[in-house]
């Protein structure tokens, strides 16, 4: 089971000013998850590995 899901607020792990919504998730062979996040600010799609995602800060 996934840890995010589809409209989950997410953060880099490595950037607490980055953040966006969850889009997709996307299972790999390996039995992890990646996740298509709509950054805001950048009106692109960014594909990250699930140990790079932290839950939403307020």
């Amino acid at each position: 089971m996934s840890k995010f899901a589809i409209g989950d607020r997410v953060d880099k792990a490595t950037d607490e000013h980055e953040g966006g919504v969850v889009v997709a998730v996307f299972p790999t062979d390996d039995g992890n998850f990646r996740y298509a996040v709509d950054m805001e600010g950048y009106g692109a799609l960014q594909f990250l590995s699930e140990e790079k995602l932290v839950v939403h800060r307020v």
